[in-house]
């Protein structure tokens, strides 16, 4: 089991992370960190706490973190999650708060009580990791890893350059790249080798368990916005970056010195550069071992 601290800007695709991440008992779950990414810092809060609810989980500590980037003004992608983040969805609103500490404070106190043993998995623009590498530096050496999903080697899906994650927030990604702690890239490379078709998740309907009902109407809700757009298939970029620590054997990793852009045109781009920190990069990824894990873990009926 590992112990995960999930850090993300909760949009579609993230909700479907945190269901896996209580569902897959290979996770232990210590908390979830708030960021401003896909929509304002408030409605991914806001959307972590109710999706947590839907599934009887509002036990899990919600840490709200930045709610702009180091640098830059705010970048958001409403046209792919909607005004709210979670599309047309109507979610019952929780009743629990998020917790009153912010999520850098959470991160480093919950990395020193559990020293080597903490992996931050970031699925949202890297603002709340690099703001907690700059307040407290000598905590690297206590952090398991960090994988991130973000980057890609062959462009980008918000410039030919960039993907969103990255061009979010670059300078935030240029402190975490560089930052000697042990980094992993899941970046378009890998996540978009795993196209999920509109029936591909029909397995649980009807299966009535924690998790099933929840997941449906979220990737139900992504198609109504993918097909709007013209695209007859989801990504879930998340939920991938999410198991890279746990099912290893689906992923394919090369080991490249990658550094950020953030200035020009290529801003946000994640280049291989001999000056860049040695990182951990997944090249593939296996869609139909996905499907499988899926399966396996939302459709269990102990949910």
């Amino acid at each position: 089991m590992k112990k995960i601290i999930l850090d993300c800007d909760t949009g579609l695709d993230d909700a479907v992370a945190i269901i896996n991440a209580v569902a897959d008992k290979n996770v232990d779950l210590m908390g979830i960190t708030t960021v401003a990414g896909n929509v304002n810092l408030k409605y991914t809060t806001r959307n972590t706490l109710d999706i947590l609810y839907s599934i009887g989980r509002e036990d899990i500590g919600v840490y709200m973190g930045e709610k702009k980037p180091l640098k830059k003004e705010l970048h958001t992608a409403e046209d792919f999650h909607g005004e709210s983040g979670i599309g047309d969805l109507i979610l019952e609103r929780s009743p629990v708060s998020c917790k009153n500490i912010h999520a850098t404070e959470f991160m480093a106190k919950t990395i020193v009580e559990n020293p080597g043993e903490i992996i931050i998995a970031a699925v949202g623009p890297l603002t709340n990791v690099a703001s907690l590498l700059i307040k407290y530096p000598q905590i690297k050496k206590d952090i398991r890893g960090i994988t991130v999903m973000g980057g890609s080697l062959s462009g980008g899906n918000v410039t030919s350059f960039a993907e969103f994650n990255i061009y979010a927030d670059p300078e935030a990604a240029q402190v975490v790249f560089s930052s000697e702690v042990p980094v992993t890239m899941i970046g378009l490379d890998a996540t978009m080798r795993a196209k999920f078709q509109k029936n591909d998740l029909d397995f649980l309907r009807g299966k009535n368990t924690k998790w099933s009902s929840m997941t449906v109407e979220v990737f139900d809700s992504m198609f109504r916005i993918r097909d709007s757009h013209g695209k007859d298939f989801v990504v879930l970029h998340d939920s991938i970056a999410l198991i890279a620590s746990t099912e290893t054997e689906l992923f394919t990793f090369e080991n490249h010195p990658i550094l950020i852009s953030t200035e020009g045109e290529k801003r946000g781009e994640t280049k291989v550069h001999k000056s860049g920190q040695r990182t951990k990069v997944a090249v593939g990824f296996d869609s139909e071992g996905f499907k499988r894990y899926m399966r396996d873990i939302l459709g269990n009926t102990e949910g």
